[in-house]
């Protein structure tokens, strides 16, 4: 009773110190994962187009689209109403791993006789904890929380059906092992890719807290789930690594570089998750230094020994201290996808959500190596529930101010350049607020202090964007910031540069005064062409491409323009990038190439994708009549 009335009160106090955060803005990724959504939302896409998930099926997320599909036809498509979603889904993630811990717990010698208070004890910090603020409260991370979900309710599937392999009742575990937990496996890859963990995480448990011979039913379970997605994975990357790699392309790290700088933000989440400073933590982590060697900076090395050697004493205090160990692999596995070899960001919040559960067990299986943590009786439950209470009192407040920042975009910001002064995101979001708000003088100020930056990237994007703010301000820019564009022009392209190229291109109409649209158009293919070792394959690449083909157009450089929408057209590049191309072909006279193009539209344009079917028929007026028809004003 005292465990259920601590959980109890815990999500009572997680929902209450979220709330205010709820009525604040859709952020980054949110306007562009759900733009097919709101159009769902007004009639004009149907559900196919939705699930996807602005992606191929391939990388689809449908489950996580289809609960954003019922928030939004519950409660519209207001930023509340997704968050609402998001913080009773993180109750019923809280939920979940309470009764997988309690069940873990009891099978711990030394934590088994607490193991519904320890539970209650560990659940209500992880629902508390600060951290998980930028998961709730981002609309779009609902991704990362029902790929948690669905993995703690594979976990508590599995340990349902390996209680019954104990009791000797096979034929009771069977549909357990091989029809739910596999359904449950799949719900959270389909909400998210990293849900591909959930096997992993079932044979830590096994390794933990299960002796003996295994039963058979259990070898055949982790040879289907386990080892052959395993193979799988290795013959991706043995004959085709690039459909695992690829994204590399994009970023200005590399493999090497993203391992060694895993390890030191591996160890930076362990000590944000322990020791907790809510003002330090937010969105904006593109500050998080790469590692390009063992001692640069000096921290990897000591990152990789201390990892190691906790990894190492983990083992060799499996028998004795089973929630240590299974609580660290947890940590670890659970981290497997986000954080070790695949071309993602180096850094971010939310992808510790179901790893610091691990994480928790495993500080719950330290503390039981301490005598007095076996010691019976009442009174050390009640300095443990004492003190309990004291640090989930510490962390609800800070998750509340977290929750207080959350409510505008501009405080979130402004709190991230405070303590991530170095962020570049930070500053060009800043700037951009500034911009939309008509101050134009604070929007140049900011833009300038990072064109000062000793970083040259930080520089290129500056200088772009400063020409965006200056064109807005008086239709006019200093021809300068070229000059200055061109000299900072970086080997990789990223989808910064091209975005800030974007939206340049967009407030641009006829040029900025002194820079006409042809300069604008040269200086895009001058960063490309530095751009030299990166393949034309790589999507940052192709879109700049495309935008220096419109700057051609627009300017009435139609060889030009065909050239790099040409080179643009990619096997996978966005099919807007293909309708330019080929009204490019119609304005050139080049007809039959306008039609081998509208004939690769039409393969590659699904029945269902109104927008794009829509497209075709006026493309196809256009094929029919011959003549110049000039490409769409905005960009692709």
């Amino acid at each position: 009773m005292q465990a259920r009335l601590l959980l109890a009160a815990s999500m009572l106090i997680a929902l209450v110190v979220y709330w205010p955060g709820l009525n604040g803005p859709f952020v980054h990724d949110d306007i562009s994962s759900f733009a097919a959504l709101q159009s769902w939302l007004h009639g004009k896409a149907n559900w196919q187009e939705v699930l996807p998930g602005n992606a191929s099926w391939l990388y689809a997320r449908p489950v996580s689209m289809a609960s954003f599909m019922l928030t939004a036809a519950l409660g519209g498509g207001t930023p509340f109403s997704y968050k609402f979603g998001n913080l009773v889904a993180h109750l019923l993630c809280g939920l979940l791993a309470w009764q997988v811990l309690r069940r873990l717990l009891a099978r711990d010698p030394r934590l088994t006789a607490r193991a519904d208070l320890i539970a209650a004890i560990l659940t209500t910090l992880w629902l508390l904890h600060p951290l998980h603020a930028s998961t709730v409260l981002y609309a779009v991370q609902r991704m990362a929380q029902l790929a948690a979900l669905f993995a703690l309710a594979s976990l508590w599937c599995y340990l349902a059906a390996r209680q019954r392999l104990d009791e000797g009742r096979t034929r009771a575990a069977l549909p357990l092992l091989f029809l739910l937990a596999p359904l449950l496996f799949a719900a959270a890859v389909l909400s998210k890719q990293n849900g591909v963990v959930a096997p992993a995480l079932c044979l830590a448990l096994e390794l933990a807290y299960f002796r003996g011979p295994r039963p058979k039913p259990l070898l055949a379970f982790f040879g289907v789930f386990l080892a052959l997605p395993a193979v799988g994975v290795a013959t991706l990357l043995a004959f085709t690594p690039q459909r695992l790699l690829g994204g590399y392309g994009e970023w200005d790290f590399s493999l090497g570089e993203r391992l060694l700088t895993q390890a030191r933000a591996l160890v930076d989440y362990l000590g944000t998750l322990l020791l907790p400073y809510a003002p330090r933590m937010g969105l904006y982590t593109d500050d998080f230094a790469t590692s390009t060697g063992l001692l640069s900076p000096p921290s990897t090395l000591l990152c990789l020994l201390l990892l190691a050697g906790i990894t190492l004493a983990a083992i060799l205090l499996r028998r004795r201290a089973p929630s240590l160990f299974a609580g660290w692999m947890f940590f670890l596995i659970a981290h497997a996808v986000e954080s070790s070899f695949l071309p993602l960001e180096m850094y971010y919040e939310h992808r510790n959500y179901l790893p610091s559960i691990g994480l928790l067990l495993a500080v719950a299986g330290l503390a039981a190596l301490v005598p007095a943590a076996t010691t019976e009786g009442e009174r050390p439950n009640r300095l443990v529930l004492a003190a309990t209470l004291g640090l989930a009192a510490v962390l609800a407040f800070a998750t509340l101010g977290r929750a207080l920042v959350w409510r505008h975009f501009d405080t979130i910001v402004e709190q991230a350049l405070r303590f991530h002064p170095n962020s570049m995101r930070a500053h060009l979001d800043l700037s951009t607020l500034a911009l939309f708000g008509r101050r134009y003088d604070e929007s140049e100020r900011i833009l300038n202090d990072l064109a000062a930056s000793t970083t040259p990237r930080d520089r290129l994007l500056a200088n772009i964007n400063l020409i965006t703010t200056q064109c807005l301000r008086n239709d006019s820019a200093d021809p300068d910031l070229l000059k200055r564009i061109e000299k900072d022009a970086q080997p990789e392209l990223t989808i910064f540069e091209s975005q800030s190229l974007l939206q340049m291109t967009n407030i641009a109409g006829k040029g900025c005064g002194e820079i006409s649209l042809l300069d604008m158009a040269g200086t895009t293919e001058t960063l490309i062409a530095a751009a030299h070792a990166q393949s034309d394959s790589v999507r940052s690449k192709w879109v700049t491409r495309a935008i220096a083909a419109q700057l051609y157009a627009r300017a009435d450089r139609w060889s030009q323009a065909q050239t790099q929408a040409e080179l643009a057209w990619q096997p996978g590049a966005d099919l807007a990038i293909g309708e330019m191309l080929a009204r490019i072909y119609i304005h050139n006279g080049r007809l039959s190439d306008a039609e081998r193009t509208y004939a690769q539209l039409k393969q590659r344009t699904k029945a269902y994708d109104g927008p794009g079917q829509h497209n075709l028929r006026e493309l196809r007026k256009s094929l029919d009549q011959g003549g110049p028809r000039p490409p769409s004003s905005q960009a692709p």
